[in-house]
């Protein structure tokens, strides 16, 4: 793919079967989509795969689901019977229910008189990273019947799982090949990591939990909902008050069960002082939980410096846009490390073995897309910091917390591809016009845009009290984040050029 390059709203973003990535060309389009507008979601068959059903799966479970007699229950394919129970357990649905077992998965049926346990399902399953892969479904499809073949696509055939963890293992030093956990989804690698702090730290009385920095928004959901009611967790939303954060390790040490953070953040791409919050949480004893998908493993070394790490896989390592994965690496130098490691595997959901062979298939290249994404984001975010139509931009190497970045990155210049930026016009003259693939997700080999809080956080961005609360973060509800692409920086600078003029 090349820019200029705008696709249709409603296309599959690179255009394959199993693209993870919609086009929303438009502000219009945003809002329809997150509205759940008509004219807008006909247009819409497919998405980001935590939020909307792909069209293969959504058969998978009509013809299930019509073979059972289960009429007009609410269905949720599954990974297995375990997490299946899991929902219900979460859900608050404890009685009307069923599971039924196929080959490699599970429907979940519930009651369908009662919206609101179907919409607590849903989101579980969508914070939690744990649906069926498009993947999975076309494979089962084909197996009974259903459809002739499976779409024609590069795979990996010796080994996937192998050669996916043996590319892993040297950028997650200390830990080996069987340390690293492949997840369905980065979401799942979080909540696996989440689950078994929580089995760890339980016992030893420990309630309390330290978000640091404004987070992806899933994060901050599976805290909200997978707590009991005598746990709770703190925002800290900004990392460089280290001062705040000594406090409240002060103050709460004995009873902290995890800290969690990425580095850098996302949206804002700021980076606390890891080596200080590492000493202070291992100090008190809390697990430390980091995440350092904005940048991407070729970037940034940072399980060292943490009892466990997620990352998203979907992000540099599938590049193409195509694979949902995500990865658990355990620390064999923490002090919970055996026990980590037993109740993450227990905890985790497997990635599917057709998408880590599309994954084993791309992995390889991704120390070359990244050097080469990394590049273009120097080049672009030096060009965007002078640019008298740009308000604001923030990325890896803003002096903010450039010096935080420099202690975890690999080596210079190495940014990852995320830059975003505030803008002197209104955001839709900006986005609307704008040349480039627009849609969710970043650290894809293309360049990709979005007005990210009207995609992740529709609920603030939507009403004046939101707006209140995400500017009084620091955030602007107007941001454009860009994800940087591999393509020749001249066209990147250009398509950017001419919207900015």
């Amino acid at each position: 793919m090349s820019i200029p390059c705008q696709f249709p709203v409603g296309a599959r973003i690179p255009g394959c079967e199993h693209s993870v990535i919609v086009s929303l060309p438009t502000m219009a389009d945003v809002i329809g989509y997150e509205e759940r507008a008509p004219e807008t979601m006909d247009k819409v068959h497919t998405g980001y795969p935590r939020f909307v059903r792909h069209p293969f799966i959504a058969e998978a479970v009509i013809k299930l689901a019509e073979h059972a007699k289960l009429g007009a229950r609410a269905l949720y394919p599954l990974p297995s019977v375990a997490t299946a129970q899991r929902i219900v357990e979460l859900s608050g649905q404890q009685n009307d229910y069923g599971i039924i077992e196929t080959d490699g998965w599970v429907l979940l049926h519930l009651t369908p008189n009662d919206p609101q346990i179907a919409y607590n399902a849903a989101k579980l399953i969508q914070h939690m990273g744990v649906s069926i892969s498009s993947r999975q479904a076309e494979d089962w499809l084909v197996a009974h019947g259903y459809r002739d073949a499976v779409e024609s696509e590069l795979l990996s055939d010796e080994n996937p799982a192998n050669a996916v963890a043996a590319t892993l293992a040297p950028l997650l030093s200390p830990a080996k090949s069987d340390d690293i956990l492949l997840c369905r989804a980065g979401m799942n690698a979080f909540y696996a990591a989440f689950e078994a702090t929580l089995a760890i730290q339980r016992p030893r009385g420990r309630n309390l939990w330290l978000q640091l920095g404004w987070l992806y928004a899933d994060t901050t959901s599976i805290l909200q909902k997978c707590l009991r009611p005598d746990e709770s967790f703190v925002v800290l939303s900004n990392v460089l008050d280290q001062s705040a954060i000594e406090k409240f390790f002060a103050e709460n040490g004995s009873r902290i069960a995890g800290v969690i953070t990425e580095a850098p953040t996302n949206p804002l791409v700021r980076t606390a002082d890891i080596v200080r919050l590492s000493e202070i949480a291992q100090r008190y004893g809390a697990v430390r939980i980091f995440d350092p998908s904005i940048c991407g493993l070729t970037n940034v070394d940072l399980l060292p410096h943490c009892d466990i790490l997620v990352n998203s896989l979907t992000k540099y390592a599938a590049h193409k846009g195509d694979v949902l994965a995500g990865a658990v690496a355990l620390n064999p130098d923490s002090p919970y490390y055996s026990d980590l490691k037993a109740a993450a595997t227990a905890a985790h959901s497997p990635a599917y073995s057709r998408d880590i062979a599309r994954l084993a298939a791309q992995i390889g290249n991704m120390p070359t897309v990244s050097a080469q994404i990394n590049k273009n984001t120097m080049r672009l975010a030096s060009w965007l910091e002078g640019h008298s139509g740009v308000r604001r931009i923030s990325w890896a190497y803003s002096s903010a917390s450039a010096k935080n970045y420099s202690t975890i990155a690999r080596g210079p210049e190495m940014p990852g591809c995320m830059i975003s930026i505030e803008l002197k016009k209104p955001v839709a003259t900006f986005y609307d016009r704008l040349q480039t693939p627009k849609g969710p997700s970043f650290g894809t080999e293309f360049t990709l845009v979005s007005p990210y809080i009207y995609l992740a956080h529709y609920d603030k961005v939507s009403c004046r009290e939101g707006r209140g609360n995400l500017l009084s973060c620091g955030i602007d509800p107007e941001l454009i984040r860009i994800s940087v692409g591999a393509e020749p920086y001249e066209k990147i600078e250009s398509v950017f050029a001419e919207v900015l003029a």
